[in-house]
């Protein structure tokens, strides 16, 4: 896809991740995990992202075939979409996907799903995933297919100081900004980057990457982003 192999570079970038030495504890995926929702792609990935035997939390992007991947992926070590806690964090991850856009969208019921589960862990620091951003990238044509109801969203979040980050993939690119002292983080794509700040849709020049995110047991979140040549 767009001249990239993309299980060669989601294998490259999984085997650069694992033989780091301090290795992850689990994985986090955010979302367009298969192109064409094929069972196969689920499948593979099962496979690959199975084999280290740590958590591997999923949700789906515009792309997946949301049934499909919550049928493939569901048994342990998968886990789809809803609560995980490690205290004392807590992830919560939602399922932006809407069905026909390739922008997201929050049904009421799960905004109330999420105030309930903020609600319930005021002492624990948490994290919340989707794969749409919830704010502005700077880029005209990634705007017009962020979270269409982020305002929602985020006037649920804003009533709760224990969420420290809210994380979401789409936009195949890296950013780390600040609101309301709660961080703001996108990953890039294990495949092709998109190019910041463009007007029109543009690949970046940059390889296939991840992130790491290092949650620390005072709150506070580290993390930096590693580029697979």
């Amino acid at each position: 896809m767009r001249g990239v192999n993309t299980d060669a570079s989601l294998v490259a970038s999984l085997e650069h991740a694992l033989a780091d030495p301090h290795g992850p504890e689990l994985i986090l995926a955010t979302g367009d995990l298969v192109q064409d929702e094929s069972r196969e792609g689920y499948e593979r990935f099962r496979e690959l992202l199975g084999k280290p035997g740590i958590p591997v939390h999923c949700l789906p992007g515009n792309h997946d075939s949301t049934g499909m991947m919550q049928e493939v992926l569901s048994d342990t070590p998968f886990r789809f979409c809803g609560i995980a806690d490690y205290p004392p964090w807590r992830l919560i991850l939602l399922n932006s996907k809407t069905a026909g856009d390739d922008g997201g969208f929050l049904p009421a019921h799960d905004l109330e799903l999420l105030d309930q589960a903020l609600s319930t862990c005021r002492d624990s620091h948490v994290l919340v995933a989707l794969h749409h951003q919830p704010v502005a990238m700077g880029s005209r044509w990634l705007d017009t297919v962020g979270l269409r109801n982020a305002d929602e969203f985020l006037a649920v979040t804003d009533q709760y100081p224990q969420v420290r980050a809210i994380v979401w993939g789409h936009v195949h690119q890296a950013s780390d900004q600040l609101r309301n002292d709660v961080r703001l983080i996108s990953t890039p794509s294990t495949c092709a980057q998109f190019l910041p700040g463009a007007e029109n849709f543009s690949l970046d020049t940059r390889p296939p990457g991840y992130r790491w995110l290092d949650l620390c047991p005072d709150g506070t979140l580290q993390t930096s982003v590693v580029w697979v040549e």
